[in-house]
């Protein structure tokens, strides 16, 4: 009995001691490590510029990089930027110009990559006009109606395409008409002369009769989405980004090697018109690249002209290299 119980003592001790080494183990462990998996949270509208992210979601491509990536969409930009810059975001899908005012308004913040806009061809924006506009070419715009949501980029799209096509932006009438749903319902009502928006209300918009007068897939280019991050995320989870980047590329690659497989995830996930949902395209996505200086620097330029920048941005400190 009393070897019984001396030997239960002994396991005792020993259990005690294994238990006590473990967890002195886990508690030295580097805060770093991502052992236990790491976390982003990514906020965005709901726009064709997610569908990566949500194919390297369904594929298992953020699992093999032991990172779990939230996507969380908003219904306004102004929710989507309050999120961000309240730090309920690691990163924030937007347009280039909300990007450049951010970071002029002081919040520290890096452009990680190009969301779409690499090429002229991906993210493209149109001038329309209505179904029964007489307005054929650019030039016919003088003194007519443009349905725009001003200090955007939709009007920086907007004047230089009037640029390119011979108009001065000061001779039309632009008119401030922020909400989309509401910019296509004047347009195709009658109500205005033309509209500037992005795909896919552009293919939408067309679907029901009205004219693209000017668009910005060919020539200059003129519109990008980006990926931002803050620089704490930047400072705290750099491995976890470049990780994010990683299964990121494959999505991209996944996407453009077949399209079609991915049409109802884009469909599901993005407000596409369903009248135009069967015969809608799916994009053409580039891997992670950062915008070229040239492109940034006449965003910059059109800012600063409009007297809207609070403090000067350089590229330099507004780009962020080394995550891909």
């Amino acid at each position: 009995m009393r070897r019984k119980s001396f030997s239960s003592l002994v396991l005792s001790l020993v259990l005690v001691l294994a238990l006590s080494t473990g967890c002195g183990q886990k508690n030295t462990a580097n805060p770093g490590d991502s052992q236990a998996g790491d976390t982003l949270t990514i906020g965005s509208m709901t726009i064709e510029e997610n569908l990566p992210v949500l194919v390297a979601q369904q594929n298992g491509y953020f699992a093999e990089q032991n990172l779990e990536v939230k996507l969380l969409t908003f219904q306004s930009p102004v929710e989507l930027q309050s999120a961000f810059q309240t730090g309920q975001l690691d990163g924030m899908i937007t347009d280039i110009m909300i990007a450049a005012l951010l970071k002029s308004s002081g919040e520290d913040l890096r452009v990680a990559s190009i969301a779409l806009g690499a090429t002229p061809e991906e993210g493209r924006f149109a001038i329309i006009a209505s179904p029964a506009s007489t307005v054929k070419t650019v030039a016919d715009l003088k003194g007519k109606s443009i349905g725009i949501s001003n200090n955007s980029i939709i009007e920086y799209v907007t004047d230089k395409l009037l640029l390119a096509g011979g108009v001065n932006p000061g001779e039309v009438n632009k008119t401030t008409v922020a909400k989309l749903p509401l910019r296509v319902e004047m347009l195709l009502s009658n109500q205005i002369d033309a509209i500037v928006v992005p795909d896919p209300q552009i293919s939408y918009v067309v679907s029901q009769g009205a004219k693209i007068i000017a668009e910005d897939s060919q020539g200059e280019n003129l519109s990008q989405s980006v990926t931002i991050v803050g620089k704490k995320t930047l400072n705290e989870k750099q491995d976890a980004l470049q990780r994010f980047y990683q299964a990121y590329t494959k999505g991209v690659q996944a996407i453009n090697a077949s399209p079609d497989q991915y049409k109802e995830l884009l469909v599901k996930n993005v407000n596409i018109p369903e009248s135009i949902a069967a015969s809608y395209q799916v994009q053409h996505y580039s891997e992670p690249q950062l915008p070229e200086e040239k492109d940034v620097n006449k965003v910059l330029e059109w800012l600063q002209e409009k007297g809207l920048l609070k403090n000067p941005v350089d590229y330099e400190s507004f780009v962020q290299s080394g995550l891909y």
